[in-house]
């Protein structure tokens, strides 16, 4: 049978007032999220970053053409953490461009 460190080590709950408690297992807690420190390379949540379902919803494009995109290098992807994210500056660039082609193509539909 395995040994827990919790099992040599007492403890007294019951002349604990609740509000020590909260405090003690907040220090304990936040102790160990020190210890899980963020990656500089994940994209904090300051819009720097889309996700796949963002970039499809603001450039109205379905996943495969995403992914057809992001194969033949008209937009970048970056895998982070697992995951594939696309620079904002870089959609908002392609937004542009996808905008003036489709300009131009009712333009010449039109003529």
């Amino acid at each position: 049978m395995a040994t827990s460190a919790f099992q040599n080590t007492p403890i007294i709950l019951h002349s604990t007032p609740i509000p020590e408690l909260r405090a003690m297992i907040g220090d304990i807690v936040e102790e160990k999220l020190r210890q899980f420190k963020p990656d500089s390379s994940l994209p904090q949540s300051n819009g720097e970053y889309h996700s796949r379902k963002e970039v499809c919803a603001l450039l109205k494009i379905s996943t495969s053409t995403l992914h057809y995109w992001s194969k033949e290098g008209i937009l970048q992807g970056y895998r982070i953490g697992g995951r594939v994210l696309y620079k904002s500056a870089e959609v908002e660039a392609a937004l542009r461009e996808i905008a003036n082609f489709r300009g131009k193509h009712q333009q010449t539909r039109s003529r």
